[in-house]
């Protein structure tokens, strides 16, 4: 990974941090492919997605804790923390911190973020909001 792939994801995950949709946007190719789960998303849909979980933990940061680099990969593995404000699962808002452990590949290609694959520990949020 060259020092501007590293600066560019190191850009979009403060932005994401920001909810700043626009300026993400500029770090990502127009053929953008989000991957989670089961789920496959392009650009509009990854962002209709980040929407309703920054709305249900509106001080939502990602704390990036090791950042690898293969080729034109880099694999992250991050801490997602924020206030539970909102239902997410139709639940009563806790008002409390919960945190969320991740992992992000991300694939670059002409300078721009092309692909990415998300795993997001979802039994770790359930079991935090009580479910």
């Amino acid at each position: 990974m060259t020092n501007s792939n590293r600066e560019l994801l190191i850009a979009y995950l403060d932005a994401y941090n920001r909810a700043d949709w626009p300026q993400l946007s500029k770090y990502v190719g127009a053929a953008y492919v989000h991957h989670s789960g089961d789920q496959i998303r392009d650009l509009d849909g990854f962002i209709s997605g980040s929407n309703w979980f920054h709305s249900a933990f509106p001080d939502v940061h990602v704390e990036v804790q090791d950042m690898i680099t293969e080729g034109d990969r880099v694999a992250v593995r991050f801490t997602l923390s924020g206030t539970h404000n909102t239902a997410v699962f139709g639940e009563v808002p806790t008002g409390r911190t919960v945190t969320l452990d991740g992992t992000t590949i991300f694939r670059f290609d002409d300078g721009v973020i092309a692909e990415d694959w998300e795993m997001m520990d979802e039994g770790q949020l359930r079991r935090q909001l009580g479910l």
